[in-house]
């Protein structure tokens, strides 16, 4: 049985249902369970920082797919991932869990001040000496990211960015990471201990291209507003985030410009196929 953490985000919401179609036996470790809208879906309520109830969650999990927190409200979000960790090793250790499937970040092998990506690599790390199968994967940026500026494109006809204009960077869709998750939680256990896939896009885009992309979809222009880097953490904390969480992204942000987010294995990545031009209008038409 999968026992799958984050099962109402974008990624482990649609990953949840692939499951599903597929006869996988799941089920949804939430904190919340109202927010599993799909009623076929089997729910089990669990506050990450909680031991006994994460444990208790996992009962019963042959493998079981985990994730770091995403929460900009955090006055600590690197503690709080280290005891997620941990308490995700406990459950796995106490109910004799015999794979796991990490959602990790390209970039999570490199050592250093690297903001959000410390956190995967924080995942990564927290089962070492374990005698269970571990699969980590790495995807790259993701295009949903832009869909939150989606109001000002239309109202504004500009596109904020934290990046150069001109960077380009690999991105791709979530729902074909979620396909791939599903794909690799359905199949047998491999023969390795360890192993690391890395998820790149089809092509790497850089701001400029999504602006044309949307332009293109909306039909009328969209123009890039490049914010500086001295203003990236006050832009944060005006959307909610917190000091503590803003300067993990803005450390994340600068490490991307400064070329770090790359694959630890780059003649082995594998490239999902969906084009910006064909998520943005898929994800629109909703």
């Amino acid at each position: 049985m999968n026992i799958i953490v984050g099962a109402t985000g974008q990624v482990g919401s649609h990953l949840i249902n692939r499951l599903l179609e597929n006869g996988a036996l799941a089920v949804a470790v939430v904190r919340a369970p109202g927010k599993v809208k799909n009623t076929k879906i089997k729910v089990r309520q669990a506050d990450l920082f909680v031991t006994s109830q994460v444990v208790k969650a996992f009962k019963g999990g042959t493998t079981a797919f985990l994730l770091t927190p995403e929460n900009p409200t955090s006055n600590d979000i690197i503690g709080d991932t280290k005891k997620i960790v941990e308490n995700y090793r406990r459950a796995v250790e106490v109910n004799g869990i015999k794979r796991i499937v990490c959602l990790s970040s390209i970039g999570a092998h490199i050592e250093g001040k690297t903001g959000n990506l410390t956190m995967s690599r924080l995942l990564e790390q927290g089962f070492s000496g374990l005698n269970i199968e571990k699969i980590f994967v790495r995807p790259s940026y993701y295009f949903s990211n832009w869909l939150g500026y989606y109001d000002t494109i239309e109202q504004y006809g500009v596109l904020p960015t934290f990046f150069p204009d001109g960077l380009k960077i690999s991105m791709h869709s979530p729902l074909d990471l979620a396909n791939f998750l599903a794909d690799i939680l359905t199949k047998t256990s491999q023969t390795e201990t360890n192993k690391v896939y890395e998820l790149v896009g089809q092509e790497k885009y850089s701001s400029l291209d999504i602006a044309n992309a949307f332009s293109s979809l909306l039909g009328k222009e969209v123009f890039t507003q490049s914010i500086p880097s001295d203003k990236w953490k006050e832009t944060l904390m005006s959307v909610g985030f917190t000091e503590n969480t803003a300067n993990n992204m803005v450390d994340m942000t600068q490490a991307v410009i400064d070329g770090l987010t790359v694959p630890e294995f780059p003649n082995e990545t594998i490239a999902l196929k969906t084009t910006i031009d064909n998520y943005l209008k898929g994800q629109l038409r909703k």
